[in-house]
């Protein structure tokens, strides 16, 4: 794996990087990180991304059908824990 090191000159840049960094809890290195692997994801194709997903999904044998009632039961979960 190969490493890339980064030096962040600009002082507006900077300070929104500290700035996400202070709301989410994690360092400024861990936020300008996730700031730059967000960039570049923005950047693949939407198939690209979701390719591993749908493979999985096609590879687990489950139909449509499943899968809506499983995100069904799941938000209904999710909406009744919320209250």
């Amino acid at each position: 794996m190969q490493n890339l090191v980064l030096e962040v000159n600009n002082p507006e840049t900077v300070h929104a990087i500290d700035e996400t960094a202070k709301r989410q809890g994690i360092t400024p290195e861990a936020a300008a990180l996730e700031l730059l692997e967000t960039a570049v994801l923005a950047q693949r194709p939407f198939e690209e991304i979701v390719e591993p997903i749908a493979q999985s999904f096609d590879e687990s044998g489950m139909t449509e059908e499943e899968l809506n009632e499983l995100t069904e039961r799941h938000d209904h979960a999710n909406r009744f824990n919320s209250n």
